[in-house]
């Protein structure tokens, strides 16, 4: 098949991810891909580092007429089997673009579903975004899930012991909705307890002051790295002990995909879609949103049962690479794309013809 995949946003992080995933999957299933992407993207260099075409358009907004024009015409001349668009402003730029010309897909990853309702066909990546899309209106039948994909590390990474300090890290952007701030309390009151340890925050955004304000008012300035966006993932999680994941929402973050199949112990929230992947004590812990005190609990417990810290990093790699790599993602997708273009190529036959 012929698939054009969409993305119109500059930085690299999870969404920017999850749509290079979408076409090295499928460039690896055999598919012809071609990415639509803005002219400073930053997932440019991937791409062309695993030898796939993209077309820089550039657009203003995601009302930008003129943008979907361009994008119209360019459908047109590749006649794509079936077009692919991840994130509000691709979203709302492309499907209109590929009206009668090519079955859309939206990739939803927001908890804001409004321009993801009326695509022809909509790829929710967890049980919880999938029925809210179809409460807000788009039809249970054109409402495929796909959960976030994983690279399988080469080679694969041994489950470890933990280091001595541990090192505890986190990574995301340094938004309010990460909960950042509840992983440096809990940093914070291990010192106060005496707890030998070493941590690191990875990432870049609006609150990185404010962070690390809080991170030297709690006294970890010596024990807490803030080490900016990290590209080299795998150096990362061979430095870390345990992982924490603290947000509030999220819809399906890969990185808490990377740190399951780099074998780290993972302690996360219990928070619609990542829970979806974990069962407490069996592959991770989980803990309550905002609860600082539980998060310091479960680290404590980790540093302090060494064995167990083992277990759940094994259990959790075994899980992901039975379930979640690019290669089970390929397959899911592959077979979603084949689906859509026959329901679709089976409703413009069925549809009368125009009035002369």
């Amino acid at each position: 098949m012929k698939i054009v995949n969409c993305l119109f946003a500059v930085p690299l992080a999870g969404l920017e991810q999850t749509f290079l995933d979408y076409s090295e999957a499928l460039q690896a299933r055999g598919h012809e891909v071609l990415n639509f992407v803005v002219p400073r993207a930053k997932v440019i260099e991937p791409l062309a580092a695993l030898g796939l075409s993209y077309w820089p358009i550039a657009n203003f907004n995601q009302y930008d007429f003129l943008a979907t024009l361009r994008i119209r015409r360019r459908l047109i001349s590749e006649r794509p089997d079936v077009v692919f668009a991840h994130g509000n402003r691709a979203i709302n730029l492309v499907m209109p673009a590929a009206k009668r010309v090519a079955p859309f897909i939206a990739v939803n990853q927001h908890i804001n579903l409004r321009r993801t309702v009326g695509a022809d066909f909509a790829i929710a990546v967890n049980d919880n975004m999938r029925s809210r899309l179809i409460d807000a209106g788009q039809p249970a039948d054109r409402v495929y899930k796909v959960f976030n994909m994983v690279r399988r590390p080469t080679p694969t990474p041994t489950p470890a012991p933990l280091k001595s300090p541990p090192v505890i890290a986190a990574m995301g952007r340094l938004v309010a909705k990460k909960g950042f701030e509840v992983f440096i309390e809990a940093l914070g009151r291990l010192k106060d307890q005496g707890v030998d340890f070493r941590g690191v925050l990875a990432g870049s955004g609006e609150l990185e002051g404010e962070l690390k304000a809080l991170a030297a008012s709690r006294g970890l300035a010596e024990r807490l790295l803030f080490p900016g966006w990290v590209t080299d993932k795998a150096a990362f999680f061979a430095d870390t002990d345990i992982f924490c994941f603290t947000s509030s929402h999220d819809v399906c973050p890969v990185v808490l995909l990377e740190a399951f199949v780099n074998a780290k112990p993972v302690i996360m929230t219990d928070c619609p879609g990542p829970r979806e992947i974990a069962e407490d004590g069996v592959d991770s812990l989980v803990f309550p949103i905002d609860d600082v005190s539980a998060l310091t609990t479960r680290i404590r417990l980790l540093i302090d049962d060494p064995t167990r810290a083992l277990r759940l990093a094994q259990a959790a790699q075994r899980k992901i690479l039975e379930r979640h790599t690019l290669e089970q993602g390929g397959v899911q997708l592959e077979t979603i794309a084949a689906d859509a273009a026959a329901r679709w190529r089976s409703a413009r036959a069925a549809r009368p013809p125009a009035a002369a």
